[in-house]
């Protein structure tokens, strides 16, 4: 008798725990609006690799972030903001924001097949095939927020002159404080540190003929005056300035002169720039134009967004979401002096 009442209050227990549940669940679900989804976490994050790819489309050059991930989640942003133009001719880029509107979107699909996201997204209209199996694009608001950083690390050489970005600093401070000429450019990011027409890997090149020999600290210092030749605007010591021992510079054209103060000779084919008895100058005020070639790495977050789906009345809303981040090179960019 016992037993069989223990076995009837177990068996009331679990119908009640049940119940409960169901009730819960009910609950959760009547609390909720059916055509509202919050969702906080996407199959992708700042640690994934974005690729960006740009064309024409009606007459405007547009430009596309996109990523499809393994879970067959594709996500793109299309915008017409430069990305080239927020970098070049910049000492410093940082960070700068793109908003949402009807030219700049964002488009999420669920996919029933993986493709390459080239091939899906870099072309004015994406291919029939995989379908889409939903779609949400993104309304008026919010903004998408990149975020620049320089390519670093220890064999990083940004400006080409031989001269690590590490080495061209002084200790304790960033790379971006130590301008040898006062130019406004970094040592880091300047090809000619001294500002005197010789780049600064042309006189850190070992050379008798020019005489251009290192000393006991492998540095080449012609004057010996304990500043190597690429960071001293007079590398002979004779007190005139190295590019303006540049004699030949207004030869062939007066508005345009030929910056090169190692085609002015004395009669020994040394460079009057590296021969203390040679003081003849002449005013150049012309400098080389500062061309390098940059890397930055770049992160890309969503901030305030809203995708609505294309087929019903279902929403997506985050207020922050790491898009993932990409490579961004340049070629042949002219850093201005300031």
């Amino acid at each position: 008798m016992e037993s069989l009442k223990c076995f009837i209050f177990e068996f009331e227990f679990k119908i009640m725990k049940r119940y409960l549940l169901l009730l819960a669940t009910a609950l959760i679900l009547s609390s909720c609006d059916d055509g509202d989804i919050i969702v906080s976490d996407f199959n992708f994050d700042l640690d994934s690799e974005l690729t960006l790819c740009e064309f024409q489309f009606q007459n405007s050059e547009r430009r596309v972030l996109h990523i499809i991930t393994e879970s067959n989640e594709a996500i793109s942003f299309t915008f017409e903001e430069s990305i080239m133009e927020k970098i070049d001719n910049v000492i410093q880029p940082e960070e700068f924001s793109i908003p949402i509107n009807s030219t700049n979107r964002i488009n999420y699909r669920r996919l029933d097949a993986n493709v390459n996201s080239d091939d899906y997204f870099c072309q004015q209209i994406p291919p029939s095939q995989p379908r889409v199996l939903e779609e949400f694009v993104s309304t008026t608001g919010g903004s998408v927020v990149f975020t620049i950083t320089r390519e670093t690390g220890p064999n990083v050489d940004t400006d080409g002159d031989g001269v690590l970005d590490i080495d061209e600093r002084r200790p304790g401070e960033s790379v971006f404080e130590l301008d040898t000429d006062g130019d406004g450019i970094p040592n880091f990011l300047d090809i000619d540190d001294d500002n005197d027409n010789v780049l600064t890997n042309t006189e850190r090149t070992e050379s008798a003929e020019f005489n251009r020999i290192p000393d006991e600290n492998d540095v080449i210092d012609t004057d010996g005056d304990g500043i190597p030749n690429y960071l001293d605007d007079d590398d002979d010591g004779d007190g005139v300035i190295t590019r303006y021992e540049d004699l030949n510079a207004f030869d062939d054209d007066t508005e345009n002169p030929t910056l090169n103060p190692e085609n002015s000779q004395n009669e020994e084919g040394v460079p009057n720039y590296l021969d203390p008895n040679s003081r003849d100058s002449l005013v150049v005020d012309f400098f080389i134009p500062n061309t390098i070639s940059r890397k930055f790495r770049i992160t890309v977050v969503f901030n305030n967004i809203t995708l609505n789906n294309t087929d019903s009345e279902r929403t997506i809303r985050f207020n922050s979401q790491g898009f993932g981040s990409f490579n961004f090179d340049t070629n042949n960019e002219t850093i201005d002096r300031r």
